[in-house]
């Protein structure tokens, strides 16, 4: 089948519409498959050969199948067509595709527009200010690249480039406006396929050997506190998420009897005054919400589970921030039958040495107080390793393997084996994960808890204290304790901790760390978290006391109608008219040879002139004819383009009579 060439876009056009559009695809090629990103390429380097070389464009038959193939691609890859990469790769497959059968000025119109939609789309992946300003330069670009394309006059690209960018300023009020008074309504107003929610980082509802020692690798950001008042010491920032109870003998989970209640304020006797705090978690596709030990309260966010876990309604898929109130000594009181049940259950037959090992220090033991003291004194005196590469653990007894052979893991190994060993000697026990630690960001004064802080440690119930926290791991690693890991040196598996930076290089690097943190921090509080609750605070300070949405809405559509006059208005000011730019270059030429004395009439024509100037300078002919040629076919005669008018230019700037 024959192909069809393109008119509708000289090489100069073309190739920047490529650009735009790689710049438009461009972060997107860090979450979607190589092979779509090298595809995209393909058709991009095509693309510009066929323009270049004049090359026929492929037939129907030839994009039908395609058409065909890619879409199977993208469906064979993800195994739907629905969410959010499978939905934005097939977006950037359509792109490419357009770019096969670009003819027709309508097609360059679609093609534009599908950029500015998939533009849209990075703000699903990332909300960050470098992506914000990167999407805000690339729609500067787009809008710039679609005046220059669709419109009938000849401007050069970086006129419109000036036009567009004081369009975008004209509508910078607006834009904040509409940001400031549209109304917010809790939750959002449609919902996210499940993928979009499939990058995020957390603790999850199980945890078996590997899980926390992988998490911790991570340097991202868990969640920053704002204490109120008093910040508590590094030891005792354990900040408390799922409570495990049930295990196989390797893996454990959250125990499902345990639902969230009310809080009963018997429960807990505070020694000491309460440590008040605000928090700011991020997303993380879990229920849980994170508080130091324990929570004195439940909050509008989240109620306290029967074992102390502050538990949310739904999973914290966007950035929450909530205040809380905690106290560090506490005594929970008695034990329930079901808590102590679940507390001493043992899989059966599985991991004898650790059984017996327990029942002998219950056994030689003259209180439950003795036998946590003893365990502990195994961790301190055996030669026992906190690494984040320990040995593969068998599945049939993997807490004897542990115990008594590798003596070799990370967090969760020495929790979960105390654990273990504790319900062996008859104390009720249960495995707690977290976060332990918290990095303080002097620029604003707040706390910064990263997932290379997540831990995890035990509780055991003793008579006279309710549930105690045990972390057999500062036994081994009491550097644990005090520092975060350090996630940039791993050699062999070797835990490293976090020191004091000593060179001038460090220290600069740690505090522009810092201050980009902090930045982040504003920018989540300011413009991410700008809810209904900040709106409505943010109006009062105003004067506007806002009683519901309804209301503002109003307020929202009368503000909004008299901007909208007003740069309607500003808009139709009469103003200097712009000068054609073929008659700005063309006047150029002739005030160069009014220079020499051959001046224009006023209403004297461009070719009478020309023959007028040859008569007096017979040596500028063939100059003069070329650029007066030029002139009058740029201006009067139809299929004018963008090539001819830069050589026009050129040649005038280069005229020396």
């Amino acid at each position: 089948m024959n192909g069809a060439k393109i008119t509708v876009l000289d090489q100069t056009a073309m190739t920047w519409l490529l650009i735009v559009l790689g710049l438009v695809i461009l972060p997107h090629s860090l979450n979607l498959p190589i092979w779509i990103s090298l595809l995209a390429l393909a058709m991009g380097v095509w693309r510009w050969l066929t323009t270049q070389r004049n090359w026929p464009l492929p037939g129907n038959i030839i994009k039908l199948l395609l058409t065909l193939s890619l879409v199977a691609g993208v469906f064979a890859n993800y195994g739907t067509l629905v969410g959010r990469d499978s939905g934005t790769a097939l977006l950037v497959v359509m792109v490419g595709l357009k770019l096969v059968e670009l003819r027709q000025r309508r097609d360059v119109l679609v093609l534009i527009f599908l950029a500015y939609f998939l533009l849209i789309t990075h703000f699903i992946f990332s909300q960050t200010i470098p992506m914000a300003i990167y999407v805000l330069a690339c729609s500067w670009l787009l809008l710039s690249l679609h005046m220059h394309l669709t419109s009938m006059e000849l401007r050069s690209l970086r006129h419109n480039l000036r036009t567009s960018a004081g369009l975008m300023l004209l509508g910078l009020p607006l834009m904040l406006a509409l940001f400031i008074l549209f109304p917010r309504i809790e939750g959002p107003i449609w919902g996210l396929p499940d993928d979009a929610f499939a990058d995020m980082t957390g603790l999850g509802s199980s945890m078996s050997p590997g899980d926390i020692s992988h998490l911790s690798q991570s340097d991202a950001v868990a969640f920053r506190v704002k204490f109120d008042d008093k910040v508590p010491a590094a030891d005792k920032r354990y900040w408390r998420g799922p409570v495990l109870w049930m295990t196989d003998g390797r893996r454990w989970e959250v125990g499902s009897a345990f639902r969230p209640v009310t809080w009963q304020t018997s429960r807990s006797s505070a020694q000491e005054s309460a440590l008040s705090y605000t928090v700011t978690l991020e997303p993380h596709n879990q229920k849980w919400l994170f508080a130091l030990d324990i929570p004195a309260a439940a909050n509008q966010h989240g109620q306290v589970s029967s074992d102390l876990q502050l538990v949310a309604a739904k999973p914290v898929r966007q950035r929450l921030k909530y205040h809380m109130t905690s106290y560090l000594d506490y005594n929970t009181g008695p034990l329930t039958d079901v808590e102590r049940r679940l507390g001493l259950f043992l899989p059966q037959n599985q991991n004898p040495r650790t059984l017996a090992f327990g029942r002998s220090l219950q056994i030689n033991s003259r209180s439950d107080e003795e036998v946590v003291q003893k365990a502990l004194a195994m961790f301190r005196q055996q030669p026992f390793i906190y690494s984040l590469r320990p040995p593969l653990l068998n599945n049939d007894n993997p807490s004897d393997q542990f115990l008594f052979e590798t003596r070799t893991g990370f967090c969760e190994h020495y929790a979960s084996s105390f654990t273990m060993l504790m319900r062996a000697a008859g104390i009720p026990a249960r495995v707690v994960t977290g976060y332990l630690g918290a990095e303080l960001n002097p620029v604003d004064d707040y706390y910064i808890v990263r997932q290379r802080d997540a831990h995890a440690w035990a509780e055991v119930w003793l008579p006279k204290q309710g549930w105690v926290r045990i972390d057999p791991t500062a036994a081994v690693a009491p550097e644990r304790v005090e520092r975060s890991i350090d996630i940039s040196l791993f050699p062999a598996g070797a835990v490293q901790f976090r020191l004091p930076h000593s060179d001038i290089w460090s220290r600069t690097w740690q505090q522009l760390s810092l201050n980009i943190d902090a930045i982040n921090n504003r920018w989540n509080q300011l413009v991410l978290g700008y809810g209904a609750n900040q709106q409505r605070e943010f109006l009062q300070n105003l004067g506007l006391d806002i009683e519901n949405w309804r209301t503002l809405a109003w307020v929202f559509l009368v503000f909004i109608g008299g901007l909208f006059l007003i740069i309607t208005a500003f808009i139709l000011i009469p103003r200097h008219k712009q000068v054609d730019p073929v008659l700005k270059n063309y006047q150029r030429f002739c005030r160069k040879l009014a220079r020499r004395g051959l001046l224009r009439a006023e209403s004297e024509p461009a070719t009478a002139y020309a023959q007028r100037v040859k008569e007096s300078r017979p040596d500028l002919a063939k100059t003069i004819n070329r650029i007066t040629a030029l002139y009058n076919h740029l201006r009067y005669a139809d299929g004018a383009s963008q090539k001819q008018f830069m050589s026009f230019k050129k040649q005038i700037t280069a005229f020396k009579p």
